[in-house]
């Protein structure tokens, strides 16, 4: 049996379900300078039912709105407002400097900023909220939290997540005694 060659497969997008896409798309555009790409999409089952959402998505979805935003890597942002049936409330609405890190499954997506706490200042200004303090992780790389106005987790790094791996396995190939 011949073995399979491993083929690393870039991460294409990364989408989140919100409430008002109209106000969450400035938001991101203003804080992050991700790019809305063409125009926010209105479908609606009654006037394409051949849309291809429509071949995705239960038969429950009859509307929905949808924004495709670039980031400075090329990884996609994609915004979706599902109107009917209406987006859910998450099960447990932040609070405080907490969100639901014990939930399964994705939870949080990550910026990388040459200055996080800068970036998690302007997020603030923004109505969004800071969750918990700035760390320092390995190779002094800084790290924090921050939630958009609409609950949604974003880390904010300081550096590239494969220097961040890099620097994580440094430390792990140390002596024990060198730590």
């Amino acid at each position: 049996m011949a073995s399979e060659r491993t083929f690393q497969r870039p991460l294409n997008h990364v989408a989140v379900s919100v409430a008002d896409i109209s106000a969450v798309v400035p938001w991101y555009t203003r804080l992050f300078g991700f790019q809305l790409i063409g125009q926010i999409s209105h479908i609606k089952r009654a006037d394409t039912p051949d849309a291809g959402i429509f071949s995705i998505y239960p038969p429950e979805l009859n509307e929905v709105k949808i924004a495709y935003m670039s980031t400075g890597n090329g990884v996609g942002f994609e915004v979706f407002e599902f109107v009917d049936p209406p987006a859910q409330a998450p099960t447990t609405p932040l609070s405080g400097s907490q969100f639901e890190y014990t939930r399964a499954g994705f939870f949080h997506v990550c910026v990388t900023d040459p200055d996080p706490e800068a970036r998690a200042q302007k997020v603030v200004e923004a109505g969004g909220r800071r969750l918990g303090k700035m760390v320092k992780l390995a190779g002094g790389t800084e790290c924090l939290y921050v939630a958009d106005p609409w609950g949604n987790v974003v880390e904010i790094l300081d550096t590239s997540f494969e220097r961040l791996a890099s620097a994580f396995a440094a430390m792990e190939e140390l002596p024990m005694s060198s730590r």
